[in-house]
C-alpha cells in the first residue's frame, strides 16, 4: 500500500467515524504497512487482520477494538497506543516497543517482601464478589484469571494501587493483600492499566486504617 493510498484510507475512515457521506470503514486486512507512520491514527475497530505492520509507528494510535489477529507487529512502536479490547490472537509482537512491562509496573507500583507482592483491593468492587469469598484476615481469594492483556477489566481477583482503590471505591473497606511469589504467574497486567490488574490467588492481610 502506497503512502497516498494509506492516507486516503485513513481519511475515508475518519469520514466514516464522523458519519459523513462517502466515508468507509477502510479494510486494511492483509495490507502491507511496513514502516508506515500511523502515529496517533484513529484505527479503533479497524480490520488489520493479517496486516504487515512490522516497524510501523503506531505510537499514540487508537487501536481499541481493532482486529490485529495474525498481524505482524514485529519491531513496531506501540508506545502510548490504546490496545483496549484489541484482538491480538496469533499476532507477532517480537521486538515491538512501547508495550507496558508487567514486571516493571509491579515493581514501580507495589512493595514486596520475602513472601510476595503487597497490593490492595476494595472489599466489594464494581461487580459482586463470588459467594465463596470470605473477607477476613488470612482468607485466600481465588478465581480464574482472564489472560488477555488487552482486556482492561476481566474475571480474576482484582487488585490495584492504594490510590486507585481510594479514588474508585471511596466508601468500601480497603484490604492490604499479598500475592505470594509462587502465584506470580497468575498475575495479568493490562497493557493500558490505569492502576488496576488481576490475579488468580490473593491473600487478605488486614484492613487499611484511615483513608487519608
Amino acid at each position: 500500500m502506497t503512502d497516498a493510498e494509506l492516507k486516503n484510507a485513513i481519511e475515508k475512515r475518519r469520514e466514516f467515524l464522523a458519519g459523513k457521506v462517502g466515508g468507509s470503514k477502510a479494510d486494511l486486512s492483509g495490507a502491507d504497512l511496513r514502516w508506515a507512520d500511523l502515529s496517533k491514527a484513529d484505527l479503533s475497530g479497524a480490520d488489520l487482520s493479517g496486516a504487515d505492520l512490522s516497524k510501523a509507528d503506531l505510537s499514540g494510535a487508537d487501536l481499541r477494538w481493532a482486529d490485529l489477529s495474525k498481524a505482524d507487529l514485529s519491531g513496531a512502536d506501540l508506545s502510548g497506543a490504546d490496545l483496549s479490547k484489541a484482538d491480538l490472537r496469533w499476532a507477532n509482537l517480537s521486538e515491538a516497543t512501547g508495550l507496558l512491562d508487567p514486571v516493571a509496573w509491579m515493581s514501580e507500583c507495589f512493595i514486596s517482601d520475602e513472601r510476595g507482592w503487597i497490593v490492595y483491593r476494595a472489599q466489594q468492587g464494581t461487580y459482586a464478589a463470588p459467594a465463596g469469598w470470605v473477607f477476613e484476615p488470612g482468607s485466600v481469594l481465588t478465581e480464574n484469571c482472564h489472560p488477555d492483556r488487552c482486556q482492561d477489566c476481566g474475571c480474576g481477583v482484582n487488585f490495584a494501587t492504594l490510590d486507585w482503590v481510594r479514588s474508585n471505591h471511596p466508601t468500601q473497606p480497603i484490604w492490604r493483600c499479598l500475592i505470594p511469589w509462587q502465584y506470580g504467574p497468575g498475575v495479568v497486567v493490562p497493557y493500558n492499566t490505569d492502576g488496576k490488574a488481576r490475579c488468580s490467588h490473593l491473600q487478605l492481610l488486614e484492613i487499611v486504617k484511615g483513608r487519608k
